[in-house]
């Protein structure tokens, strides 16, 4: 069974032919794919002038990076299993089923009939992820190997609540917000007692920590995304819980940069930018409720949170650049 330590793309054989070196493509490069779709989501909310080339650009720029992926496994059907049987990158894999949700939504102003298609398929895939990690998991269950990145196939499907205006399906989508933020909230304190408690998580796996910011901003912004009358209570959880997590990550980029460059640093990505989206609908929602004092306070930290966004998504994009460029050096430094 693979250790946390070992990766599907971390031995030294040099790749030789354009079908061996697709082989070697990052699964997490979807996190990636995921924070850059993402952010030009975010940005057009901002931005309503510049909102369409915003979302079609940075949508068509995160389909190439999926569909690397994509035919990583069409090329090389056996990395399936391998890969669903890691503890850390069976966890990551529905990151791009996520970032095709987010593709859809930005797509489906230009051509709806295909963005509807594309977002449900999303959705099938990410449950189905889901299920096969959840099978893997418990057929070879340790404590240690829990990783924050353990968040995304059961809380990531609440993407499909933020992405599904113009979707359909609304019924179908509460139920999977209400399963995503019930599965958050019983995971969270199981996820705090591991990292605190039970070893520290190794090196490898170590970008992983920044997936704790996620799950709540995730949570908020699906929340104010599909409820037309939000319940302030669950606002008034969810939006001081995103903040702290939000901290505790940046706190946590001290070590995280200082770590050598692995795919894994796609984590730092989306993260930060649902962050900053969260707060961007937070501080909309309270304009509405003629809360202006604090949707100035709101509205303040939202841009600076999609200003480290844009900023980290840039700096993991070139790295992932030169991951490319010089792969072999990058990724002896990584399995070592």
């Amino acid at each position: 069974m693979a250790t946390i330590q070992q990766y599907p793309w971390s031995d030294n054989a040099k790749p030789s032919g354009l079908v061996a070196r697709l082989a070697r493509v990052p699964t997490p490069l979807g996190g990636l794919a995921l924070g850059i779709a993402s952010l030009g989501a975010a940005w057009s909310m901002v931005s309503p002038d510049w909102a369409q080339p915003l979302k079609i650009v940075s949508a068509l720029i995160a389909t190439i990076l999926v569909l690397k992926i994509i035919t990583k496994f069409v090329l090389h059907p056996h990395l399936i299993r391998e890969e669903l049987a890691h503890p850390v990158i069976s966890s990551v894999m529905p990151t791009s089923a996520m970032a095709l949700m987010v593709i859809s939504q930005s797509l489906l102003s230009v051509i709806p009939g295909i963005a509807r298609g594309l977002w449900l398929v999303a959705v099938i895939c990410h449950i189905v992820l889901f299920v096969c990690f959840v099978v893997g998991r418990v057929n070879n269950f340790r404590l240690e190997h829990m990783v924050p990145s353990w968040f995304v196939p059961p809380v990531g499907i609440i993407v499909a609540a933020v992405t599904s205006h113009g979707m359909g399906y609304e019924n179908g989508v509460y139920s999977l917000f209400v399963f995503g933020l019930g599965c958050y909230f019983v995971k969270l304190p199981v996820m705090l007692y591991r990292l605190m408690f039970r070893g520290v998580i190794p090196d490898a796996a170590l970008p992983t920590f920044a997936i704790m910011a996620a799950p709540a901003s995730l949570s908020l912004a699906g929340y104010l995304t599909i409820s037309d009358q939000p319940d302030p209570l669950l606002i008034l959880i969810l939006a001081p819980l995103a903040l702290l997590m939000t901290v505790l990550v940046y706190t946590g980029f001290i070590r995280l940069l200082r770590l050598p460059f692995s795919p894994g640093y796609a984590a730092f990505t989306f993260p930060m930018v649902i962050g900053a989206t969260a707060l961007i609908k937070l501080t909309h929602w309270l304009f509405q409720k003629d809360f202006f004092w604090l949707a100035r306070i709101t509205d303040g930290l939202a841009r600076i949170e999609l200003y480290v966004a844009t900023a980290m998504v840039l700096y993991v994009a070139i790295r992932y650049v030169f991951f490319y460029l010089c792969g072999a050096r990058f990724r002896n430094s990584f399995a070592g």
